[in-house]
């Protein structure tokens, strides 16, 4: 069976509607990719697709029985939604965590801060990892060291991760640095679900890599709304930290998902960690909902009219912030907003079922 090399999915010519897709002339052509690969490869074209349940439970069994190397890829700007905790029990001893995108972070971070800040989690979480690198698949940061340690590993290694989080993106990168040419590299696009099916890849010197379908899920932002108001929570470019003094009684709507409240406490910064076409709204906790009512779907965007039903109603949650330690209020699938270390009740409303965390202080 004829697999598209682009996204993996099984190549066939009879419903133009169906994944795998490609015109009956074209179907027996050497390295042919199906017609969605194609439209983003060439025209930029949004194609989202989900992918079976099943088929994902098949890969994760796939892991156990071939005692495979996993190389778990996590964005770091989304620690909160892209991390797989049961996978560090399926690969038990042949996890590698691999934190990718961390060109996205300010130009001043400190690699080795976030080296710590990742390790430290780890353990608080139980997940168990035999190594830790980070990287940017974009911009080749590490992927030369760890495309050095890639080719020593002697089983397959699968590549696993939440959509988005730049599995394929990872693999083009290790391959170019292996010489790879360009037409033997995987689609890939700023769109979740773009890896329908497993690609297996040989890599040339007896290894075997395997892509993996990105694992979408409720509890992130981003798996719920469409292309278009992807594009504006979806960073494509270093994260500009955006300052707000605010005191008791003070809201700010990021975009229209996701409202911080500043319940009780001195004035004192928030510092917000989002894709910067994301559009930030001060007002009154006490007019936060009403201005939402009035703005949604035109000042306060995303989401849009579309995606309103499925980031609808919003549940709150509460926290009281200790004084003396720098915290994040992270929200799967988006971003965070940095408090400085001062006392406080705060609140934060996101889509009901999507993950909020307090956490200490990624940067």
């Amino acid at each position: 069976m004829k697999v598209c090399r682009g996204c993996g999915e099984p190549l066939q010519s009879e419903d133009p509607g169906r994944a795998g897709y490609v015109p009956p002339h074209r179907l027996e052509e050497p390295g042919v990719v199906c017609r969605r690969c194609y439209r983003i490869m060439h025209y930029q074209e949004v194609a989202p697709a989900s992918v079976p349940a099943e088929r994902l439970r098949g890969i994760m069994g796939l892991l156990a029985a071939e005692r495979a190397t996993v190389v778990h890829v996590v964005d770091v700007t989304d620690w909160t939604g892209s991390r797989i905790p049961d996978l560090s029990t399926v690969a038990e001893g042949r996890l590698w965590l691999v934190i990718n995108k961390i060109d996205l972070l300010p130009r001043e971070t400190r690699y080795d801060r976030v080296l710590r800040w990742v390790e430290m989690q780890l353990n608080k979480e139980g997940i168990r990892a035999e190594r830790v690198d980070l990287v940017s698949a974009h911009k080749g940061i590490g992927i030369s060291e760890l495309l050095d340690d890639l080719s020593r590993v002697e089983n397959h290694v699968y590549f696993i991760g939440a959509a988005n989080v730049g599995k394929s993106s990872l693999v083009n990168a290790l391959l170019q640095a292996a010489g790879r040419p360009a037409d033997g590299l995987l689609t890939t696009s700023r769109v979740p679900g773009t890896t329908l099916n497993t690609v297996t890849i040989e890599t040339g010197n007896g290894n075997v890599w395997v892509d993996t379908p990105g694992i979408t899920a409720a509890y992130r932002v981003v798996d719920r709304l469409c292309p278009g108001c992807l594009r504006a929570v979806v960073p494509d470019g270093p994260l500009h930290p955006r300052i707000y003094q605010l005191e008791s009684g003070q809201s700010l709507w990021l975009g229209g998902l996701v409202r911080l409240d500043v319940l009780e406490g001195v004035r004192q910064p928030f510092v917000c960690y989002v894709s910067n076409r994301l559009r930030i709204h001060r007002t009154q906790v006490r007019r936060a909902k009403a201005f939402f009512e009035r703005h949604a779907g035109r000042d306060l965007v995303p989401p849009c009219e579309a995606c309103l039903p499925a980031v609808t109603p919003p549940a709150t949650k509460e926290w009281s912030l200790s004084p003396g330690a720098a915290a994040d209020l992270a929200v799967a699938g988006f971003g965070w907003i940095s408090a400085r270390g001062r006392a406080a009740r705060v609140a934060i409303s996101a889509p009901e079922g999507v993950d909020v965390e307090l956490r200490p202080a990624l940067i």
